[in-house]
């Protein structure tokens, strides 16, 4: 058994440049967990629908629609650096234009706001993994992947108690009575841009020479169907994600008008335990393998959805607030533990040579299904059917691409089976900063 001490050091031995990414990541991601806790609300107060609020989110998955693959493409043999650096400069660009955006009653500008900022976090998204592939070894690639993936989680923890605590001043102080979402959202902005100086320090080191072969010209040489059976399961997960997640606080204020500063509140708490859970992925995955371990991680997580969404049938009654924060508080651990370990087994699984592109072809279609969703979700709460049933729909395509990553280990057991070789290449040196 793992101690406490042997996990921190297995952190603490992951290179510094992959450190400089996740803190750089940090600032970002505090925007957008920011953004995703009460931005719903606030457009609600500024008298938008749920139908046209799920007709903006659209926007924010249109542009990685359309820009991921072919930037998948390009950033094969490229330093990346430059493109976490142009990111962390259109987010929180984008973010501030939003807000003056929503306030000044502009949709058309708060659609192209999320346009916008969607490439933003495209660029560092999707070349984050990459990036972590090429400067990670075998005995620290597992905690570099979940580091990669916790950071939304500390992002969602600091964001929401950060909002709890402005709301609580804001209600003691006469001088902060003004303060409220816009106010809020606008200092994350700020903070967002703390990202810019911190990817700056960075140090890359350069790209293999056989990378900068033009891809363009080199289309063949991908394992399309390795590709395509990788992403099975990620499209059929986000399908059913993008008809709950991006809505879930627009589900507690209809059901049980909860407001931005209890929401926060929430979130942030469900947001400490997908930290700590997130962290104890690379133990999980080499103690149940990963078959095991994404199982029980994702069909309880299953339960508890199922759960939360029964709560919307008895609503009227006290205890089901309670019930429903608390399902929603222990299903987002256990349905994000996974997240880490699909992603190490798909990148495994297509090879070395299809990474920079499947990482692209998950970011374009991620986007394109919850794109689809939030198209659904506008056309069935435009229709008033219930969230109840609308979380049932994501329960079940939730049930089955869980089945289909455990297909898709069996797949990968026995390719290695074949090709026992198959690793990850160790670390490169880093390079000077650029």
């Amino acid at each position: 058994m793992i101690t406490l001490r042997q996990l921190l050091k297995r952190y603490m031995s992951v290179q510094s440049s992959i450190k400089s990414l996740v803190l750089g990541s940090f600032f970002l991601q505090l925007l957008n967990a920011s953004f995703n806790l009460i931005l719903n609300i606030y457009l609600r107060k500024n008298n938008y629908s749920d139908a046209t609020i799920a007709d903006f989110t659209s926007y924010r998955f249109i542009s990685i629609l359309l820009f991921s693959i072919p930037f998948g493409l390009i950033i094969k043999g490229k330093r990346l650096k430059p493109f976490f650096i142009t990111g962390s400069l259109i987010v929180p660009l984008s973010g501030a234009a939003m807000l003056l955006a929503a306030n000044a009653q502009m949709p058309a500008l708060i659609r192209v706001c999320f346009f916008a900022g969607s490439i933003g976090f495209m660029l560092v998204h999707v070349t984050a993994l990459p990036f972590i592939l090429r400067h990670s070894d075998e005995e620290t690639l597992s905690e570099s992947i979940a580091l990669n993936f916790v950071v939304w989680s500390l992002a969602s923890i600091v964001s929401g108690f950060m909002i709890n605590l402005l709301f609580n001043l804001a209600g003691r102080f006469p001088g902060l009575a003004g303060v409220g979402e816009y106010e809020i959202l606008m200092l994350v902005v700020l903070l967002s841009a703390l990202s810019i100086p911190v990817f700056f320090r960075i140090r890359e080191s350069a790209p293999e020479a056989g990378d900068k072969t033009s891809v363009f010209v080199h289309l063949r040489s991908y394992n399309w169907g390795r590709i395509f059976r990788g992403l099975i399961p990620m499209f059929i997960i986000s399908v059913g994600a993008g008809l709950t997640i991006p809505f879930m606080n627009l589900y507690f204020h209809s059901i049980f008008a909860l407001d931005s500063d209890r929401f926060a509140v929430m979130g942030s708490v469900a947001a400490v335990l997908v930290f700590l859970g997130g962290m104890l992925t690379p133990v999980l995955r080499r103690k149940l393998g990963y078959g095991g371990s994404i199982a029980i991680t994702q069909f309880t997580a299953i339960f508890f959805l199922v759960f939360l969404a029964s709560t919307e049938m008895y609503s009227e009654y006290g205890f089901a607030l309670w019930f429903a924060a608390g399902a929603f508080i222990v299903r987002q651990p256990l349905m994000n533990m996974a997240s880490p370990i699909t992603s190490e087994l798909v990148m495994k699984y297509v090879g070395p040579q299809n990474r920079e592109l499947i990482s692209a072809i998950e970011s374009g279609l991620w986007n394109a299904s919850w794109f689809v969703s939030a198209k659904i979700f506008q056309f069935l709460r435009a229709s008033d059917l219930a969230y109840y049933k609308i979380f049932l729909i994501t329960a079940v395509l939730y049930s089955v691409g869980t089945a289909s990553y455990l297909f898709l280990v069996r797949d990968y057991k026995r390719q290695m089976e074949k090709t026992p070789d198959t690793k990850i290449p160790p670390a490169q040196p880093e390079a000077e900063e650029i």
